[in-house]
């Protein structure tokens, strides 16, 4: 999916919504990009759309570096 198509989905999205669930609408929005295999790459053209999904993207691409960091320190460990 185009980087621009996204972009427009989550802007036509997002003014319908209160903004009281703007951040966790965000969160579920990326995390279903990511789950149809969405890269980090577009995920990361996608900052300044919106701050709220700006959130969730940082959330989302730092979450995955950390993971993998903690995973490499444990495979030392043993």
């Amino acid at each position: 999916m185009k980087d621009d198509i996204i972009a427009d989905l989550w802007t036509v999205v997002i003014e319908h919504l209160p903004e009281k669930v703007r951040k966790d609408v965000a969160a579920d929005f990326v995390n279903v990009l990511l789950d149809y295999g969405i890269k980090d790459t577009v995920l990361e053209s996608l900052m300044g759309v919106d701050p709220y999904l700006d959130q969730a993207i940082e959330y989302a691409v730092d979450g995955e570096t950390i993971e993998e960091e903690e995973e490499s320190d444990e495979d030392y460990e043993d």
